[in-house]
């Protein structure tokens, strides 16, 4: 359904609207003036923070998530990245069965100016400037869902992971991931040993630094199904010769 956005609409009215809707708990119509408001103005951070509150107080945490997960998205583009990675593991409070894939389809384009480099810029690794664009724990947002975050924002960089699975690196390409690393294995296999990572920690670091293509992929998406159904193929066959030992 098509909502009428008035031309002369108003974002702060819409909020002092909606907090006076409350006082007097006509908390839907709160709701559906914010969401009106969204509609005209989606960039608008208050709008969003002030239906985020009332969402949560409310109780509809699954609904509250989803504005977690687009507020995340415009303080990305802000180059807010504390506020973007509190954002996140929000979302992954409010709803842990939250996914990114389905939430952040409407991610602005954006290429943010990062702040300064992180300590990964060393003598041993020269080249153009690597700086940190979102950083925190694999216990509170999946390896998943930040690969599809950096494929919604178009950004070209490497992620760090050290978790008790694997130590390893994921190159990136306007989004894409191209290539890995994880100690002697490179290209698909360092990929599938760093995709069992589910603690520890994560830094992606935005750069220009040209890295050799060695996986191909159409998205991000196609890749990680492609590595989810090898992974089911091999524990299937190492469960079929258990059987027969």
């Amino acid at each position: 359904m098509i909502r009428n956005i008035p031309v002369d609409f108003d974002p702060e009215s819409a909020i002092i609207d909606a907090e006076l809707l409350v006082k007097y708990r006509m908390i839907n119509r709160a709701i559906e003036t914010l969401e009106r408001a969204i509609d005209s103005a989606p960039r608008h951070v208050a709008l969003r923070e002030k239906l985020l509150q009332i969402l949560i107080e409310a109780g509809r945490r699954d609904l509250a998530a989803q504005q977690c997960l687009a507020l995340a998205s415009l303080h990305i583009s802000a180059n807010e990245i504390e506020k973007a990675n509190e954002r996140l593991l929000e979302a992954k409070r409010l709803d842990p069965r939250v996914s990114v894939t389905g939430q952040l389809r409407d991610v602005r384009k954006s290429d943010p100016v990062p702040p300064p480099p992180p300590v990964h810029q060393t003598a041993e690794r020269p080249g153009p400037i690597t700086q940190k664009v979102l950083s925190g724990s694999l216990a509170d947002v999946s390896l998943f869902d930040i690969i599809q975050i950096l494929e919604n924002s178009k950004m070209s960089g490497e992620m760090y992971i050290i978790s008790s699975a694997a130590r390893g690196e994921i190159y990136f390409k306007d989004g894409l991931i191209v290539g890995a690393r994880c100690g002697s294995e490179s290209a698909g296999e360092a990929l599938s040993i760093i995709a069992d990572a589910n603690d520890g920690t994560f830094e992606f670091e935005k750069s220009a630094r040209p890295h050799e293509k060695t996986i191909k992929a159409s998205s991000n998406t196609a890749l990680i199904l492609d590595l989810l159904r090898s992974k089911d193929e091999e524990n299937y066959e190492l469960g079929t010769a258990d059987l027969f030992q």
